[in-house]
């Protein structure tokens, strides 16, 4: 199977380049260049982690390690324009890992019943046609087009990049258009899939998608640092999101906010909280045997879709690369991934506050420092 490295152009997952609102790279490349962690990493893997970001001029990011109850964090470069480090409590965009927990609060309400994952998908008012199943949403294979593909998703943005957002208007950028194919016959990496499994959660649940997240997953993994700012400002603790050209010219991007993408990548947190949920994901902590093996065994090639995340396959809500599960996420000054190895019990997760030329960087990263990983 072949792992697809491109992605199409103006896309709000993809690495488009944006041009900055106020730009302070001066002060970003003096920090960059003068080293800024407070302390360098004495361990060969946090010495390697920042050495990759240098070579891909990005200005900073976190690399943790879970095994065996532990979770060691590595830091590397600035967090903002200002040379400040990142640290271990450094939150970061999750990006499209978020997904998998959107999924995971799927496969509680089938555990408890409250759902069918074979049954046809609610989307009664959404505008959005379509007779794929719950298990086709989370899969990949719904055919339902992708919002963040669209040409209209860039104009608003340019239009005004704070703006507030709802589901409705991210639906009304699909509205209307055809399948892509028909539900279950192919794979197409779809955003819009999981915004819809966002509302699927809010009529079932009785809570909304956040809520469930929180009560689901994050309270009883004590994820402390994961938030969904929705339509508020990320917090301060935040990394300032950039955009690397080519050149590796390095730009502070605009503020957008999570609600641009929802269900679909909206949560922020720390590196080491990623590899706490990289683990449960992996292992299938929260959710039912069954559930799990339902999550890990349904595999579709990703090679139909060239604009895909870099995966071997995709499951329910999470992918595979070579024997480790996970996910990973891209999109707008953010770039993140949390996998798990089941033969180890290792997990592993990866920040990074810039977007750029390779949309797939903490997977190439990923790969590049996998025997350090493993050794740490």
């Amino acid at each position: 199977m072949t792992r697809r490295t491109r992605r199409r152009g103006r896309s709000l997952a993809g690495a488009t380049r944006i041009t900055a609102v106020s730009a302070t790279t001066a002060t970003l490349v003096a920090a960059l260049l003068s080293g800024c962690s407070p302390t360098p990493p004495a361990a060969p893997l946090g010495e390697a982690f920042a050495a990759a970001l240098d070579a891909a001029s990005v200005p900073g990011g976190a690399i943790a390690v879970r095994r065996d109850g532990v979770t060691t964090v590595y830091p590397a470069g600035v967090a903002d324009a200002d040379g400040t480090p990142v640290t271990e409590e450094t939150l970061f965009g999750y990006r499209s890992v978020t997904k998998s927990f959107v999924a995971t609060v799927i496969l509680q309400l089938a555990d408890d019943g409250i759902l069918d994952l074979d049954a046809t998908a609610p989307a009664a008012g959404t505008g959005i046609e379509t007779t794929a199943t719950i298990d086709e949403l989370a899969t990949m294979t719904s055919g339902v087009p992708s919002y963040s593909t669209q040409a209209g998703l860039v104009d608003l943005l340019v239009e005004d990049w704070t703006r507030s957002w709802t589901d409705t208007t991210l639906y009304g950028l699909t509205a209307g258009l055809p399948e892509e194919f028909p539900p279950g016959t192919s794979y197409e990496y779809s955003n819009t899939n999981t915004v819809l499994l966002g509302q699927i959660i809010d009529t079932a649940s009785g809570q909304s998608w956040p809520e469930a997240v929180r009560t689901g997953i994050l309270e009883p993994l004590e994820l402390n640092s994961v938030i969904y700012p929705g339509n508020a400002l990320p917090p301060e603790d935040a990394a300032t999101p950039f955009q690397v050209d080519a050149d590796g010219t390095v730009e502070e991007l605009p503020t957008v906010r999570a609600s641009a993408f929802s269900a679909a990548g909206g949560l922020f947190g720390t590196a080491g909280d990623l590899a706490g949920w990289a683990e449960a994901l992996g292992t299938g902590s929260l959710v039912s045997d069954s559930a799990q093996e339902r999550r890990v065994s349904e595999w579709h090639d990703t090679a139909p879709d060239p604009a895909s995340p870099y995966y071997d396959e995709y499951g329910f809500g999470i992918g595979r690369i070579g024997k480790w599960i996970g996910h990973t996420g891209n999109g707008l000054g953010y770039q993140a991934l949390a996998m798990y190895h089941p033969e180890s019990a290792t997990a592993v997760a990866i920040v990074v506050n810039a977007t750029g030329p390779d949309p797939d960087l903490p997977a190439h990263l990923f790969e590049q420092l996998q025997e350090l990983i493993l050794a740490d």
